[in-house]
């Protein structure tokens, strides 16, 4: 087989590899993932939600008492953060909607702000989450947590 040839060969398994491999393109290629509403992102603990897991775990060893506190805790957070949740997802939505549709940034302000505000409120509701669990927790329990 000559040079030719087989360079010939290689390019037309070239081209249809090329044109069999499926290509996505687009211009707006954006991810559904659910954002969380805070300023900090992934790097304050949940404890809440790891206490949850571990619930009755022997080692950690919650009473009754400490159980009843820290349920008080993570209703009053998960009440709060999921309201904040949903007027963030709707403002969100509404600037980028705008943004899209051409807005000046300066029309946008005023909402960009309140959505800097929304987030850090419940930024807020996660310190005093993570402040007031850490209090209801020995150093023992602490330590298995964190």
């Amino acid at each position: 087989m000559s040079i030719k040839s087989t360079l010939g060969l290689l390019f037309c398994a070239f081209l249809i590899t090329a044109t069999l491999t499926p290509v996505t393109l687009s211009a707006n290629p954006q991810k559904k993932t659910k954002s969380k509403p805070f300023l900090i992102q992934g790097k304050l603990p949940h404890l809440t939600m790891m206490i949850k897991m571990m619930w009755d775990d022997k080692d950690l060893a919650l009473t009754k008492a400490q159980k009843r506190k820290l349920l008080k805790i993570r209703k009053a957070t998960v009440s709060g953060v999921q309201k904040l949740q949903r007027e963030i997802m709707a403002l969100e939505s509404k600037i980028v909607l705008s943004s899209n549709k051409g807005a000046n940034p300066a029309s946008l302000k005023k909402d960009v702000y309140k959505l800097a505000n929304l987030r850090a409120k419940a930024t807020m509701i996660h310190l005093r989450c993570i402040f007031n669990t850490r209090k209801v927790l020995t150093q023992d329990q602490r330590d298995i947590l964190e």
